[in-house]
């Protein structure tokens, strides 16, 4: 009877687990499309760097890149938390499969109690 409680309470929990796992892979999708504005953003200053020859217009981009780049690279920082949070979600649900898994009953290998007896 114990056993029944403790697999009830393990699926309670894979579906906090697995509800957390969606609203932080929606936080990763956001995430994802801010850096990849910001990715492309930068490439567009590097090539408009490129092709300037003008020392002055050159300095404002320059500066322009560096808020560009300081920017991109605090959501990669956040990006790679998330996905740090996503495994762990990820492997925690896992576990509890296993565990569940293993606190389920057994059949007798499709045997009755009648077989056995004779």
């Amino acid at each position: 009877m114990s056993s029944t409680y403790l697999i009830a309470e393990l699926k309670q929990q894979k579906k906090k687990l697995e509800k957390a796992l969606e609203e932080i892979k929606k936080q990763k999708i956001k995430i994802d499309q801010e850096y990849f504005s910001f990715k492309k953003e930068e490439d567009k200053i590097y090539e408009e760097i490129r092709r300037c020859r003008d020392t002055y217009q050159f300095d404002k981009l320059q500066m322009r890149l560096n808020v560009v780049a300081a920017r991109r690279k605090s959501i990669e920082q956040k990006r790679s938390e998330i996905e740090k949070k996503i495994r762990g979600y990820e492997n925690e649900i896992e576990k509890i499969k296993q565990r569940i898994n293993y606190l389920k009953p057994r059949g007798n290998s499709g045997l009755s109690m009648e077989n056995q007896v004779s």
